[in-house]
């Protein structure tokens, strides 16, 4: 038990995103910052509004300045392994958010997802900063359903993460299968800590039940996410409307609305931008059933959790998710939406045409009530305790030197 106040830790958040739009590390600042913690982002973009410091690293390459990069930097770790961490540096804003660490010193470096290891782990080695790591992704094979990264980036990224996620004070993560993975793929002595990517609380009123039948995706529209075979099930589900709510790559969406033309279904799919996060939940409300059927031939795809989903669920829709993935065995335990037994049209298209209006009534009245239980209130606890956790840890080592901390 603690016999004196303690100081706020010095904790560094990085994240290679634009922080003020990434939802997952908006909530980690917010909660750290609420518990009087001197907290600082570094990553791309404006500084959220939140009581934070925030350090800007240099905005990366377009996207074909993306792929050269990724192509020079990471490539060379299918035949030199080792020469991962020093490629990765190379590239201008990895070495400016090194730097950055390396002036802070931070008591403690909030590591979010692979790419962050690296600065972190300097921080470590140089400043004696403890990290934690968040794997927002099964970054191994995060983008193992397209060729060209498994040619050019897979090894790359899976040296990384060998090499650092031991120098982890605490790992976390979105999911058990990932959880599980990681564990059994690197070894950890003590499982990752589960905290789901859940959004704030916020009490719906959800669309009534009604003719058409109203579909949503909403999120970034790209490849790899079953987009394709729900446009192609929608010729099979004439009382259905789908909304593709989301930004994406001009070519990606332009091939998408290529396909709906030549499918004939200009009038029955939507596309729409994005909206502000903290409207993305009350604007899923306007619809019935919440899309994210992915394949599950990767390991990234059967045990992701994304964010979407609880949004769904709290919005008031029936989440359909695909067979043999993390998400199949949640709707299925809850009995709050369906499971397609393939990401396939036919079985998209199978799942929904088969569904009573009543059934999927009783669904979304669950997935309404799940809202409460997988909110970021609940959640936001679990991260607080790794902390408290952490910082018992260091007070433990230091004690009550004069200097320390």
């Amino acid at each position: 038990m603690r016999t004196r106040p303690q100081p706020a830790l010095r904790i560094a958040v990085l994240s290679y995103t634009a922080i003020a739009r990434d939802h997952r590390v908006l909530r980690t600042l917010e909660t750290l910052a609420a518990r009087g913690h001197e907290v600082t982002a570094i990553g791309f973009g404006e500084p959220p509004a939140l009581p934070i410091r925030m350090i800007r690293l240099p905005d990366p390459p377009g996207p074909a300045g993306q792929r050269l990069a990724i192509a020079a930097t990471q490539f060379p770790a299918n035949l030199v392994p080792a020469s991962a961490a020093f490629l990765h540096l190379l590239l201008p804003h990895h070495a400016a958010a090194r730097r950055a660490l390396l002036a802070l010193r931070p008591d403690i470096v909030h590591a979010n997802d692979w790419q962050a290891l690296v600065a972190a782990e300097a921080a470590k080695r140089e400043a004696g900063s403890r990290i934690v790591y968040d794997s927002h992704e099964l970054a191994s094979e995060e983008h193992a359903d397209n060729w060209l990264w498994r040619l050019v980036a897979q090894r790359h990224t899976r040296a990384i993460e060998a090499r650092y996620i031991g120098d982890a004070d605490r790992v976390i993560t979105v999911s058990e299968g990932i959880a599980t993975t990681l564990q059994q793929l690197y070894g950890l002595p003590t499982r990752p800590s589960v905290i789901r990517n859940a959004p704030a609380f916020q009490a719906i009123v959800p669309a009534p039940a009604s003719e058409p039948v109203r579909l949503l995706f909403h999120g970034i529209l790209k490849a790899g996410r079953g987009i394709e075979a729900l446009i192609c099930a929608m010729p099979l589900l004439p009382r259905h409307r789908l909304t593709l709510r989301g930004n994406g790559s001009t070519h990606y969406l332009a091939k998408l609305q290529a396909l709906v033309a030549r499918l004939g279904l200009g009038e029955r799919i939507r596309f729409e931008p994005a909206v502000p996060h903290v409207q993305v939940v009350a604007a899923a409300a306007a619809s019935h059933i919440g899309i994210f059927c992915a394949s599950p031939a990767t390991g990234q795809n059967r045990f992701a959790m994304p964010n979407k989903v609880y949004e769904y669920l709290m919005a008031g829709l029936a989440p359909l998710v695909a067979a043999g993935t993390d998400l199949a065995d949640l709707v299925t335990e809850h009995g709050c939406g369906l499971v397609a037994e393939a990401a396939t049209p036919e079985a998209i298209a199978g799942a929904l045409g088969a569904l009573a209006p009543e059934t999927l009534a009783a669904m979304r009245a669950r997935a309404l009530a799940l809202g409460r239980e997988f909110c970021w209130e609940q959640e936001q606890s679990r991260l607080v305790a790794v902390y408290a956790g952490l910082e018992e840890e260091m007070d433990g080592q230091t004690g009550d030197l004069p200097g320390s901390r």
